[in-house]
């Protein structure tokens, strides 16, 4: 009886480890950057209007939290009396395209290792370093 039901443990356990369907990742700033774009691309291959759907509006949302959070870290860093990273001016946005064509020119490795909130700051350090 005891082999029985450590097998049935056993059994249970990989069933839960083993997702039921493979869905996306859920929109984060720590979903790497290879997952967004496979995300966008999927969502761009549905024609046109992609860009209205909830989908669509989930992973805009996250790189708008991105960039409103990195923004506060910048201003954190004055506060704190030490070069911030990045020398972003007030006005400045970085716009879809902009963000994605740099997510693209990561390698697969490194887009499979870097989330989408540090190839964001990545971004807004090449594009606004301060002097």
């Amino acid at each position: 009886m005891t082999n029985a039901f450590n097998i049935l443990l056993a059994a249970l356990a990989l069933h839960a480890a083993t997702p039921l369907s493979a869905s996306p990742p859920i929109p984060s700033p720590q979903m790497s950057a290879a997952d967004f774009l496979e995300r966008v691309g999927d969502l761009a291959k549905t024609g046109p209007g992609w860009i209205q759907s909830p989908e669509a509006s989930e992973l805009f949302a996250v790189i708008s939290g991105i960039g409103k959070t990195y923004r506060q870290t910048l201003t954190e860093q004055r506060a704190a009396g030490a070069v911030p990273e990045a020398c972003l001016p007030e006005e400045a946005e970085i716009d879809s395209n902009q963000l994605f064509a740099h997510l693209a020119g990561y390698s697969v490795d490194a887009a499979r290792r870097t989330s989408v909130a540090e190839a964001f700051a990545e971004l807004v350090r090449k594009r606004y370093p301060c002097p």
